[in-house]
């Protein structure tokens, strides 16, 4: 299977809130996600490495954000290498996320960047 598909799977579990799938299937055990910011200052910031701390730092989400949605728009891939244009939404958001992965030979992301728009992400966080 393609980088691409791989990644656009991963999109499709995330939407339906198929955390099981997303994270068996399709992310590696070994996987790093860098979330840009300080630490402690955005409930996602930080450099998450393994599935368990990318699980954990998931879970924020929904306690967070309302209705929070991430829509993949234009994906560019080039061999394992993948980065998307999104639409990142929430109550009281509506913003451009840009996400990069790397999928490792097992088929799995094995590298998560995201380039999210924080101040309209901290902006819209329950108070």
């Amino acid at each position: 299977m393609e980088a691409k598909e791989i990644v656009k799977k991963a999109y499709e579990a995330f939407s339906k809130g198929d955390m099981e799938t997303m994270f068996n299937d399709l992310v590696h055990d070994d996987c790093t996600w860098i979330f840009p910011g300080e630490v402690g200052k955005h409930p996602l910031s930080g450099i998450h490495k393994g599935k368990q701390a990318m699980m954990e730092t998931f879970q924020k989400i929904p306690g967070a954000w309302d209705n929070f949605q991430v829509i993949p728009g234009e994906m560019i891939s080039e061999d394992n290498k993948v980065f998307v244009k999104c639409e990142g939404k929430a109550s009281g958001m509506s913003t451009m996320f840009g996400h990069f992965f790397e999928v490792a030979d097992n088929n799995k992301i094995s590298t998560m960047i995201t380039y999210d728009d924080t101040l309209s992400m901290f902006n819209a966080m329950k108070k």
